[in-house]
């Protein structure tokens, strides 16, 4: 368990299984993974598509507060998680006060746009053969794994 001066601030240990948001809510925090994994998904059409499973050091929920919008996605507890959660005032200070903070977010941000953009591109341009190799491409380099194209 953490007990680091910051998880005493706004740490909470949240059990598997927990629906932390749900796509629509209102935002108005934003979570930081210390430890455990947060599954993000979304509906479409009724099917529950799992976007991504993040873990340790990995943040989310803060496109809601920084745009003062619906939460795009559902998040859920994977594993039972010790989370921190910031409230959009701390969040705004947090970036005001910390650069370092404010960089790291922007360079999160940006990977994401990136993402979104191949995946655009993807189901746009090319056709499923096509598609099935960029896909099993990007899982192996997730993984880890060089590949050849």
């Amino acid at each position: 368990m953490s007990s680091s001066p910051l998880f005493e601030k706004f740490g909470k240990i949240i059990p598997k299984g927990t629906v932390l948001f749900r796509e629509g809510d209102i935002g108005q925090e934003m979570f930081i993974i210390q430890s455990g994994r947060v599954k993000i998904s979304k509906t479409v059409r009724n099917i529950e598509k799992t976007l991504s499973v993040i873990g340790k050091g990995e943040f989310f929920g803060e496109m809601a507060i920084l745009n003062d919008k619906q939460r795009s996605a559902t998040a859920e507890v994977v594993d039972d998680s010790e989370i921190l959660v910031i409230d959009r005032n701390t969040f705004e200070t947090m970036i005001k006060g910390n650069t370092e903070i404010a960089l790291r977010i922007i360079k999160k941000l940006a990977q994401r746009l990136q993402e979104a953009d191949n995946q655009i591109e993807n189901l746009l341009i090319k056709d499923n053969t096509s598609r099935l190799v960029n896909l099993l491409a990007k899982i192996a380099k997730d993984k880890g794994v060089d590949t050849v194209m």
